[in-house]
C-alpha cells in the first residue's frame, strides 16, 4: 500500500475533528503522520505518527526512508515548510488551506505570506474547503486549475437526527467552538442580552474552550447573564452530542477578526445541522455555502447584534419552524458533507497525483 506522509505541525489541536475524521478514514493508502508536537493523543488516537525534523534535508531523509510517495500539509504553513522538501523528492504533493493561513490582510512583512507565490508555483494541488475560500485563494495568485473544493465532512454515526418539535418552558439556545474571537461569541452574548429580556426562561450553552473564556466570563457578569448562560469548557464528542440533542436552536455568529482571521465552514454548524437544530448564524466565509437563509436556518450579517437578536426571537417565537429547518438541514449535510463520501474524493486526488508522477 502506498504511503502518504500526512504533515500536522501541532498533532492535533481540539477544534481539528474534522482532520482527524479525514485521516482514520483513508482506506487505500497508509497516511503516516509527521508532527513537531504531539499532543491530545487520548482524544486523537493514531498508530502511526512521526516526528518532523526541522531541516529539509532531515526531512527528505526520513520521507525517503519510509518510502513516501505523496506529502499532504495540513494548511498553508506546512506546505511552506514543506517546498524544499518536495523539489529534493519530486514527489506530489496537496497542500490544504482551512482559514487562518490565508488571511484577508496582506502584509509585506510577514515571511510566510512572502513564501506564499512560491508554494502556488512548487504544489500539485491545494484544497480548501469553500467556494468562497477557492476565491480567496485566486485572489492570492494560486491558479485556479490547481485548486479542489473539498468540503470537510462529520461522521454521521455520531450525531443521530432528532426532529425538533415545538415545547412549552425553557428553551435552550446552544454554540459550539473553539473560544476564539472570530466565533463571534461577545456578539452572541450582547444579543442574547436582548432576546433573554423578552423571553426569561430561554438558556445559552457556549461550548469549548480558549483563550477568550476570561474575557467571556467577565463579559457574562458585566452583563448580569450568570444566572442563564452557562460556559461548559471543552467536552468530548459523545457529550457533545448529548448537549446537542437537549437543545433547541444552534447559534454560531462568526466574524472576521482585525487581523483577518477567518473561518472555511465550521464543523460545529455540521453537527448541529446532523441532528437536527434550526441555525442561526452569519453571512461569513463558506457559511452560505452551508446554511441557506429561510432554508436550514437564518443568516444575518456579521458583528450585528440586533439583528442576531431578532433571527434568534423570531425562531423562539415560531417554533413550528424548528422540525422542517432541521429535516433540510441534516439532508444536506448527508448529501454534501458525509466524511465517508469525502474521504473517497480525496484519495481520488492522492491515485490521480501518484500516477502523474510516475
Amino acid at each position: 500500500m502506498k504511503k502518504i506522509a500526512f504533515v500536522r505541525l501541532r498533532y492535533l489541536p481540539p477544534s481539528e475533528t474534522f482532520i482527524y475524521e479525514e485521516l482514520k478514514n483513508i482506506k487505500s493508502f497508509e497516511p503516516i503522520v509527521f508532527t513537531r508536537k504531539k499532543m491530545n493523543l487520548n482524544r486523537f488516537p493514531f498508530s502511526r505518527i512521526k516526528r518532523l525534523p526541522h531541516k529539509p534535508t532531515h526531512i527528505a531523509r526520513k520521507f525517503k526512508e519510509k518510502k513516501i510517495r505523496l506529502i499532504h500539509a495540513r494548511f498553508g504553513n506546512a506546505g511552506v515548510n514543506l517546498m524544499g522538501v518536495k523539489r529534493r523528492l519530486r514527489i506530489p504533493m496537496v497542500t490544504s488551506f482551512h482559514g487562518f493561513d490565508l488571511p484577508a490582510k496582506r502584509s509585506r512583512h510577514n515571511t510566510y505570506q512572502r513564501k506564499l507565490p512560491m508554494l502556488f508555483r512548487i504544489g500539485d494541488i491545494f484544497t480548501v474547503p469553500s467556494r468562497q475560500m477557492e476565491k480567496q485563494l485566486i485572489r492570492w495568485g494560486c491558479p485556479g486549475h490547481k485548486i479542489r473544493v473539498m468540503y470537510s465532512g462529520i461522521d454521521l454515526k455520531k450525531f443521530a437526527y432528532v426532529p425538533r418539535e415545538s415545547k412549552t418552558g425553557h428553551i435552550t439556545i446552544i454554540a459550539v467552538g473553539r473560544l476564539h474571537k472570530k466565533k463571534g461569541f461577545r456578539y452572541l452574548l450582547h444579543a442574547f442580552k436582548k432576546v433573554h429580556a423578552k423571553h426569561p426562561s430561554v438558556r445559552l450553552i457556549i461550548v469549548g474552550d480558549g483563550d477568550e473564556r476570561g474575557n467571556l466570563k467577565r463579559r457574562i457578569s458585566a452583563l448580569k447573564l450568570n444566572k442563564c448562560v452557562r460556559l461548559t469548557g471543552l467536552v468530548a464528542h459523545h457529550q457533545l452530542s448529548g448537549l446537542l440533542n437537549r437543545a433547541d436552536i444552534f447559534c454560531l455568529p462568526s466574524v472576521t477578526t482585525n487581523d483577518g482571521n477567518h473561518e472555511g465552514i465550521p464543523n460545529a454548524i455540521k453537527e448541529a445541522m446532523a441532528i437536527g437544530l434550526p441555525i442561526v448564524s452569519t453571512r461569513h466565509g463558506g457559511i452560505p455555502e452551508l446554511v441557506t437563509d429561510g432554508q436550514e436556518g437564518l443568516l444575518v450579517p456579521e458583528k450585528n447584534v440586533d439583528m442576531l437578536a431578532k433571527k434568534l426571537k423570531y425562531l423562539i417565537e415560531h417554533p413550528s419552524l424548528w422540525k422542517e429547518m432541521g429535516s433540510k438541514g441534516r439532508e444536506k449535510v448527508e448529501n454534501q458533507f458525509n466524511s465517508a463520501k469525502q474521504v473517497r474524493s480525496l484519495e481520488a486526488i492522492y491515485k490521480e497525483l501518484i500516477r502523474k508522477g510516475k
